[in-house]
């Protein structure tokens, strides 16, 4: 399944490369894409890593989704 989170708190590269590694960890999901500028990323996740999994993850890197 794919997925576009809002996420507040990102002002630059670096805090989409926390995101995507944080996601990047949790088996079966993927950043597809993601912008500090937009405030937005695109996800790819299956059964094994939920959505809640991935929000869980990105709220612990101090971003609100």
């Amino acid at each position: 399944m794919e997925k576009t989170l809002n996420i507040g708190g990102m002002h630059c590269a670096s805090c989409e490369m926390l995101i995507s590694d944080a996601v990047d960890e949790i088996a079966g999901a993927k950043v597809l894409s993601i912008s500090h500028k937009k405030g937005e990323a695109n996800v790819s996740y299956d059964s094994e890593a939920t959505l809640a999994k991935i929000k869980g993850a990105i709220k612990k890197e101090g971003y609100s989704v």
